[in-house]
C-alpha cells in the first residue's frame, strides 16, 4: 500500500505568517503538556526513588544488625567449646582411678587369706 500524500495550497503572505504562528503555537501547547506530564513523571519517580532509598537504608542496617548477631553466636559457639573441653577435663580428673593397693596376703586366692565371718 502506498500512502497518499494530500498537497493543499498554502497562503501566501499573511495568512502563511498566521498560520505558521498557530502551528507553533500548537506545538508550543503540546511541548508544555509534555513538560508538565514528565514533571509529574519525575516527581512519581523521585518520590519511588525516596522511598526505595528508605528501604535499602532498614535493609542495611538490619544486615549489619544481622552480621553482628552472627559474629555474636560465633563467638559464643567457640566460649562453649572451650566450655565443653573444660568440663570433660575436669570430668576426667573427678573420676576414680582404680590403682593397684599392696596387701597383706601373699597369696589372695588362698582360703586361707579371705577372711571368714564369725558364725
Amino acid at each position: 500500500m502506498s500512502a497518499v500524500t494530500l498537497h493543499l495550497p498554502r497562503p501566501h503572505g499573511r495568512h502563511r505568517a498566521i498560520d505558521q504562528a498557530r502551528q507553533l503555537e500548537a506545538e508550543n501547547a503540546e511541548l508544555a503538556c509534555r513538560t508538565v506530564a514528565l514533571a509529574r513523571e519525575n516527581d512519581t519517580l523521585q518520590g519511588q526513588l525516596d522511598q526505595a532509598g528508605i528501604t535499602i537504608s532498614g535493609l542495611l542496617l538490619d544486615r549489619e544488625k544481622a552480621i553482628a548477631e552472627i559474629r555474636r553466636l560465633q563467638q559464643q559457639r567457640i566460649n562453649d567449646e572451650v566450655e565443653k573441653a573444660r568440663l570433660r577435663r575436669n570430668l576426667h580428673n573427678a573420676r576414680p582411678r582404680i590403682t593397684a593397693v599392696p596387701t597383706q596376703a601373699d597369696q589372695p586366692h588362698n582360703p586361707a587369706s579371705i577372711p571368714q565371718q564369725a558364725a
